[in-house]
């Protein structure tokens, strides 16, 4: 033993045995409870959450990675934070996160799935599909993990490809009878693959929900049932893709692909609870019975038979002023004028008829109209000076003097910009969509649609025009 003695030689061991041990613990550590750091990473969990949710990268990347710091045994927080990489495609990265999770716990059917789409964005098609079933294995009534192993397989190609992705299908058939876009999927492949009695089978259930459907639908159905009761059912395959198109306006259809997929960018899901962690109970805040309100007097606004009143914030500063209305005016505390549309008699605006946006994106509220008389844009100047820019719009005049109950600001198609959708107490509603210029991302257009479905598309435009400065 030279110099050392056996006790001492003892301990050596036992302290290059232990040094990694030590390591690994450190690694997966997680904080006390009662601690301050613990409620420290409870809250960057669910900030780094919400800012995943809502597409703050930045924000979420810097969360994320302090929530690692924070709890590094915690498999959510290192999941979450690949999830993030693998929506900006930085697949190594997200590589490490999620390999990382796995070796924390057992993995679930989520984090495989997450994985899954990892290696299928990576155009590692094999790998994918070892993934996704393991997530179904681990989750059989995870749809979209079976969506996901149904499509990675039908890339593949191949008879044998076609065939499995047949039967992933009919097992999502079995978990969802009545998903509709399955069905749709189920007819194509069974047309494809020369398949007539799962083809007929699928194409009745689909025409057995079409007749409350939009006639145009309906003739696609009816174009599909031909084609595959014909003597060639492999040109129902063709038929089939076409119904699919034409369904993408029907919600009931967009209900039941949102079940087996994602939205486009958001295939890989973040965990929205925390996996080795004791979560926190949550509990609502005690009242606070000593708030009070203090009551002041309205502005006199003079004699006008007023029928709305409300709180209108012209700009990012300052405190919000009040506003009254009748069948034909709205008023401001500051002086400002606006002429209401209520139509031959004078019909009070409702709640929703008095609409503050934003529509030229200049920082200075505007404000829509909307009433038994039609519509109006006003575009804010200053605070006490409006122009009416409705006929700069160029719509129609149906649209223009159509009879409306209210308006309310949507981004219908989630690129940013605010529409106004149009409701009336008959008929469908009238969506004006706003779309930045070429000229400038300040300029925005209108276009009148009817029809429109707020979750997809508009069956009819009614006409495009000009921009609002």
């Amino acid at each position: 033993m030279g110099r050392y003695s056996h006790a001492t030689f003892s301990v050596l061991v036992s302290a290059i045995l232990l040094g990694p041990m030590a390591g690994c613990d450190s690694r997966s550590r997680l904080p006390q409870k009662a601690s301050a750091e613990y409620r420290n990473a409870v809250s960057a969990f669910y900030a780094g959450l919400a800012a995943l949710q809502v597409g703050d990268d930045v924000r979420a990347d810097k969360t994320l990675g302090e929530l690692t710091r924070l709890a590094p045994g915690e498999p959510a927080a290192w999941a979450n934070w690949g999830v993030l990489a693998l929506r900006q495609r930085d697949f190594d990265a997200a590589s490490q996160r999620l390999e990382r999770a796995r070796d924390l716990a057992s993995p679930d059917g989520h984090l495989y799935r997450l994985l899954g789409v990892l290696e299928s964005n990576r155009g590692r098609s094999a790998e994918a599909i070892h993934a996704f079933g393991k997530a179904v294995n681990a989750d059989p009534r995870d749809l979209r993990a079976r969506y996901a192993l149904a499509q990675e397989i039908e890339r593949q190609g191949g008879q044998d490809g076609d065939a499995e992705f047949q039967r992933a299908i009919e097992k999502i058939l079995q978990e969802d009878p009545d998903n509709l876009a399955a069905l749709v999927d189920l007819s194509r492949i069974a047309a494809k693959r020369g398949d007539p009695a799962a083809l007929q089978a699928a194409v009745a259930r689909i025409a057995g929900r079409s007749k409350a459907w939009p006639l145009e639908l309906r003739e696609q159905v009816t174009a599909l049932e031909t084609a595959a009761n014909g003597q060639d059912v492999r040109r129902a395959a063709t038929q089939s893709t076409l119904l699919r198109n034409v369904l993408w306006r029907l919600p009931e259809f967009r209900r039941s692909y949102a079940k087996l997929k994602a939205p486009a960018g958001e295939e890989a899901e973040p965990y929205t609870r925390l996996l080795r962690m004791e979560s926190p109970a949550f509990y609502p805040a005690p009242a606070d019975t000593a708030i009070a309100f203090d009551s002041q007097p309205v502005p006199a606004f003079g004699s006008g038979g007023w029928k709305w009143v409300g709180a209108i914030q012209l700009g990012s500063a300052g405190a919000p002023i009040v506003a009254v209305a009748n069948g034909t005016e709205v008023r401001l505390a500051n002086g400002a004028t606006l002429s209401f549309p209520g139509g031959p008699s004078s019909a009070a605006p409702v709640p929703e008829g008095v609409l503050q946006l934003d529509f030229n994106y200049d920082f200075k509220t505007d404000i829509a109209l909307a009433g038994a008389g039609g519509v109006r844009l006003y575009r804010q100047d200053t605070p006490a000076t409006f122009t009416d820019v409705t006929a700069e719009t160029k719509l129609p005049q149906s649209v223009v003097n159509g009879r409306y109950r209210g308006a309310w600001a949507v981004d219908i198609e989630a690129d940013g910009d605010l529409d106004i959708v149009l409701g009336a107490d008959e008929g469908v509603p009238t969506v004006l969509q706003t779309t930045a210029t070429a000229r400038s991302p300040r300029l925005r257009r209108l276009k009148a649609s009817r029809g429109f479905d707020s979750s997809h598309g508009s069956t009819s435009t009614v006409t495009a025009n000009r921009t609002l400065h």
